[in-house]
Formats: C-alpha cells, structure tokens, sequence
C-alpha cells in the first residue's frame, strides 16, 4: 500500500515572492508535497525552479503541464533543469491533454487527439531522459536527433492527468503516478480500478499512487463558501471532460444543467446545477474538523496524495488555511 502524504497546490496568488512565502511556510509546517498548477499565472516551470530554492526538503510536482503547449524537446530541457535545483527525488513531472479551452482558445493550437498526444510525449520523454541521442515518430509526436544538454539530477518521474477512462488506463499504463482533478471519494475506487487495468497491461506489480487536487475553504460561514465554490466550478465543470466525467460518477442530472446553463449563457442555471451536495462530494469545505474528516474522507476512497488547493483572496488566507489542515 502506498504511504499517504500530505500535500498543497501552489499558485494560490499571483505574487511569485508571496507563492515563495507560502512554499517555505507549507514545509515548515510538515506538508510533504507542493503541486503546481500550469495556467494563465506565474509560469510553472519556473515557480517550479524558485519554490525548488527556497525549500530544501518539500517534493515538488506539476499537476499538470498541458502536452500540446510545449513539445517534448522543451518539457525534457525544462524538467531537467528544474530537476538539477531541486535535486535527486524532489521533482515530478505531471503531463496531461488540459482542455480545449486552454489549448484551442487561449493558445491557438488545435486539440486533436489527446489521449495519443500524451501517451506519445511521456513515450518521447523516457527516451529522451534515458539515451544520449533520440528519435522518435508518432502518429502526434516527431523529434529528430534530440541530445538532452542539461542532465537531471536523478531520475525524473512522469505522471499523467486523467478524468475518463481511456486516459485512466493510458496513464496506468505509461505512467509512474496519476492527478486527478474534481473527483468526489464514491469514484475513487472505481478510477484506480481503471488505472491498475492499464497497469496490468505493463505488468506493473505496485499500485500507482494518486494525487487528488481538493478545492477547499476552511471556514464558519459555510453558505459564503458555497456560494464562492459554485462560482468558482461551474464554468469547469461546463467543459467537455468535466462534464462528461461529472456525469459518468453518478451526476449526471447536474452534469446536464451545468451544460444547459454554459450554451445557453444562463448563470442561474449554471450555477443550479452546481448543487450543494455536489460542492461538498467534490470539494473540502466547512470548519477545521468538517475538513480534516472530508480528507479523510478522500484517503479512505483511496486517495494517496490529498492536495489542498485553497480557495483565497490573499496569502495571508492561503497562509491561515495551510495552518488549520496542516499535517499531525
């Protein structure tokens, strides 16, 4: 059985010194790991390489890096650059297909097969990582005589981020370790069934661990939260895989309000899907206690690496959240 470690989500603001605050205070405070988000803020490869500085024993992740926006050349010159700072055994890098949204819309690249695009690039970068000169012919990924310059500084674990389950069992498959992203603890066992499925086609004879990005909100005024949460997931739960992923976990009523609202431009109706019961199967959310019991919750279900990703306005917010969940 995997060990379970504690772990938090950085950026959580869009200061690069108060996310290093927070990096030093999560270590200080025990937590064994710091997963790191690739979006529209602070670039993650180098918060990555700055968090890596500024904290000597923390493990640190991507959860995860989208493999249409940065080509397989640059993935591995990236991790192995944040891998010599780090050091041997603190850093994993997270790959997964992220969204048409993301990738279509703000990037301007075209989402077209994206469970072959990740199982290529993760195939690209073991290769890229473990021989001096690499090709490599895909049906979505090339590379040509590639020479890794920058060795890491030991071996570099790849995970993948997967909602569905061709994704699932591609990942348990090709992968060291999975991300998963708005899963309520009921779908656990049924997701790492998938996984372990894929991971029988390797014959891999251990379970991959799992990390589970939780959305929380360590609060007394439970309806304020609610109400931020359901702001705050709707329009990701609108999206294709969400969506479909929501639905196929047992919700599928919401699954199909939240998309009746999203088309139709209703917020009312967005926002009426994203039901109170739902927000509490996904999120953590309540007073210290009510939040220590969801983790749990989610460790019971299977859940290896739980990884609060506090829902703030400020670092001293992050800061007082990190401290009520920290690890005993």
């Amino acid at each position: 059985m995997t060990a379970v470690r504690s772990a938090f989500s950085l950026p959580l603001v869009s200061s690069v010194d108060e996310n290093l605050e927070l990096a030093r205070l999560g270590e200080e405070l025990g937590y064994d790991d710091v997963w790191l988000a690739d979006t529209a803020t602070i670039d993650v490869f180098v918060l990555a390489a700055l968090v890596a500085s500024a904290t000597s024993r923390v493990r640190i992740g991507t959860a995860v890096v989208p493999v249409f926006t940065r080509p397989p050349a640059l993935l591995a010159a990236a991790a192995a650059s944040v891998s010599q700072v780090a050091g041997p055994d603190r850093f994993i890098l997270g790959l997964g297909s992220s969204s048409p949204a993301i990738v279509e819309d703000w990037c301007g690249i075209p989402f077209e097969r994206p469970v072959t695009r990740v199982r290529e690039t993760v195939e690209a970068l073991r290769a890229m990582f473990a021989e001096p000169k690499v090709s490599y012919s895909g049906t979505t990924t090339r590379v040509k005589n590639f020479r890794l310059g920058v060795p890491p500084a030991g071996e570099v674990p790849l995970w993948i981020g997967a909602q569905r389950p061709v994704m699932a069992g591609v990942a348990g498959e090709f992968a060291d370790g999975v991300a998963c992203n708005f899963i309520p603890a009921s779908a656990v066992p049924t997701f790492k069934q998938t996984v372990a499925v894929g991971a029988a086609r390797a014959a891999k004879t251990t379970s991959l661990p799992l990390v589970v990005r939780l959305q929380t909100i360590v609060t007394d005024d439970r309806a304020s939260a609610l109400e931020t949460l359901r702001a705050m997931m709707g329009p990701y739960l609108a999206t294709p895989t969400y969506n479909s992923f929501l639905a196929s976990c047992g919700y599928e009523a919401e699954a199909a309000k939240i998309k009746a609202g999203w088309d139709n431009r209703d917020r009312a109706g967005l926002a009426a899907g994203v039901t109170d019961e739902l927000i509490s199967d996904l999120e953590i959310v309540g007073d210290e206690v009510e939040c220590r019991e969801k983790v749990a919750r989610f460790v019971e279900s299977g859940v290896d690496i739980p990884m609060i990703h506090p829902v703030v306005r400020s670092k001293a917010e992050a800061a007082a959240m990190l401290e009520a969940l920290r690890p005993r």
